[in-house]
């Protein structure tokens, strides 16, 4: 036979408990699951009653580490997968909580990919081929992954970006009192994973033997 004979609530976080069975500590959890399996003091437990004790103990932990995970930033499926098997989480406690973060809408890849295209094309504009990249190094599959970026270049000229990466070149190089040297263009575009089209469209517009600045203020709306 197995009695809970005593809950003791945590001095220094009062969301957990001790719960001490026939005289001896059993485990330390979250306070919500006293009322999730609604234990107290004097209660009579199974031994399979014990083992959904420590399952919804791991299953809690598990769901929290996740969301405090996520607070940080969104994160893809493959990144909280990652987080919770590093913390030596099992593999259907892991699956538990994604099916969970999933339904209840914390996590949806097709959203954290385009989330992820955008905010990296603020802070330096970029091409399909390196975005593709980073959201593959994300655990995106690749369909969904290939998909949003087609869906986000039917929206977003990706030749009007490497003008804006080059601009932000030249006005960086300018205030070093340096100039953009054209044949330097291509490894900067390419760095940043634009498209060989789109390259030689940019490089044609800055011929080497020519001064670049009116032919660059000509073909660009700033």
């Amino acid at each position: 036979m197995y009695q809970i004979t005593d809950i003791q609530i945590k001095k220094n976080n009062k969301n957990k408990v001790e719960i001490f069975v026939n005289g001896e500590f059993f485990i330390e959890t979250y306070f919500s699951i006293i009322n999730n399996l609604d234990l107290y003091i004097g209660k009579i437990l199974t031994k399979q009653m014990l083992e959904a004790l420590k399952r919804n103990d791991e299953l809690t932990s598990a769901k929290n580490d996740a969301i405090r995970f996520l607070s940080y930033r969104p994160r893809s499926v493959w990144e909280i997968k990652k987080k919770l098997k590093d913390k030596k989480y099992l593999y259907h406690v892991i699956q538990d909580v994604i099916n969970w973060l999933t339904q209840e809408g914390f996590i949806d890849d097709r959203d954290f990919a385009l989330r992820w295209i955008k905010s990296q094309v603020i802070k330096k504009p970029a091409g399909r081929i390196k975005l593709k990249n980073e959201l593959y190094g994300k655990g995106i599959p690749k369909e969904i992954a290939d998909s949003v970026i087609e869906s986000f270049f039917e929206q977003e000229d990706e030749l009007k970006l490497a003008y804006q990466l080059i601009r932000k070149k030249d006005v960086s190089l300018k205030l070093k009192n340096t100039k953009l040297d054209p044949k330097k263009i291509v490894n900067l575009l390419k760095s940043q994973g634009f498209s060989n089209p789109v390259i030689q469209k940019i490089f044609e517009d800055f011929p080497i033997n020519e001064d670049r600045s009116d032919s660059y203020s000509d073909r660009v709306d700033f």
